[in-house]
């Protein structure tokens, strides 16, 4: 396969994936280290915001693993001309 094909994919990655996938794992980093937002501690539901927090970005990160299957499969379906 080209290595010409895979040139919108690795920029669609950059651009979208890494910022994600970065943030995503600062999060869970502070989260385990126990650095978390104060004011869950404060008032109690810190566990139940962070497993609400937790299965949002899950979510998002579904939704941008088929958002980038989708565009995988565009790209290298595209015919050569």
């Amino acid at each position: 396969m080209p290595v010409e094909y895979l040139v919108p994919v690795l920029i669609v990655f950059i651009v979208v994936g890494l910022p994600i996938l970065s943030a995503t794992l600062i999060k869970l980093a502070k989260i385990i280290r126990g650095e978390g937002d104060s004011r869950s501690r404060q008032n109690g539901r810190g566990g139940a915001e962070e497993t609400e927090m937790l299965q949002e970005i899950n979510r998002t990160l579904s939704r941008l693993e088929k958002r980038i299957d989708s565009l995988e499969t565009i790209v290298l379906d595209k015919d050569p001309r």
